[in-house]
């Protein structure tokens, strides 16, 4: 019970800025529980969007409502996954060779395809939950997809090898088993099943996750935390393009 509390605040610590001043032992049961509470961690922050939204909603405007829950989306996850698409981009938009992308996904100096790509995500982001609140009543997906996305991110360390033996990519993958995986997939599995909305959306998100994977190991030769960091933001930005895209077709 103890090793399951600590992979709790530690999943909470690492993928979240919820204020856990907790000192956790780091061994391997305790880290193994960690990434089995990955989709939890999600959990969390879509749990508080859903709470603030409808604390909020018929009170704002649903334009500056939307803006909020952005703001507050990226304050929850402290910017650690806007952090890896920004260094994606700039190794990606440098179209060097594959050491050239690797060392400058390294740098920690942001360049004009980092800038970019954050304005342009966030941009996207926005109307397009805009939209998704302006169409569908149901608002479990703010729930939903913040998880879906962190599950992805699981799946990708599983399935994908390191491009290197160091870094929280090689450390995690270490403690990561199949079993891991499939407890984890049942903080997410609950949702899913509950509203064919969101089987059909859990099942592209594994499409997502097993394409952009693949896309990394194109250009790095493997994952690593940014771009696993990158993988959830991209994840999310799918989640309400299919959603919304969904309701276009008339499906929700």
């Amino acid at each position: 019970m103890k090793n399951m509390v600590y992979g709790a605040i530690l999943a909470l610590q690492f993928l979240t800025r919820f204020p856990l001043p907790v000192n956790c032992t780091m061994d391997h049961k305790t880290l193994k529980w960690a990434l089995r509470f990955y989709p939890f961690a999600g959990l969390a922050i879509g749990g508080t969007l859903y709470l603030i939204y409808n604390l909020l909603n018929g009170l704002l405007p649903l334009y500056m409502l939307t803006l909020i829950l952005l703001n507050l989306w990226v304050f929850l996850s402290g910017g650690l996954h806007l952090d890896g698409v920004m260094d994606v981009a700039d190794a990606v938009g440098s179209n060097g060779s594959t050491e050239k992308k690797i060392e400058i996904l390294k740098d920690s100096r942001v360049g004009s395809f980092a800038v970019l790509s954050v304005i342009f995500l966030l941009l996207w982001k926005s109307v397009l939950l805009y939209a998704v609140l302006d169409s569908i009543e149901n608002e479990l997906f703010i729930i939903a997809i913040p998880m879906m996305a962190r599950f992805q991110a699981l799946l990708q360390l599983f399935v994908f090898h390191p491009f290197q033996n160091k870094g929280m990519a090689h450390y995690w993958k270490q403690h990561l088993s199949i079993r891991d995986v499939i407890i984890a997939a049942c903080w997410v599995l609950p949702f899913a099943i509950t509203q064919g909305t969101l089987i059909i959306l859990f099942s592209l998100q594994i499409c997502f996750s097993f394409f952009f994977g693949k896309w990394a190991v194109r250009q790095f030769q493997g994952v690593n935390g940014d771009t696993v960091g990158a993988s959830i933001e991209g994840a999310e930005l799918w989640n309400l393009a299919v959603l919304y895209s969904l309701f276009l077709f008339g499906i929700v």
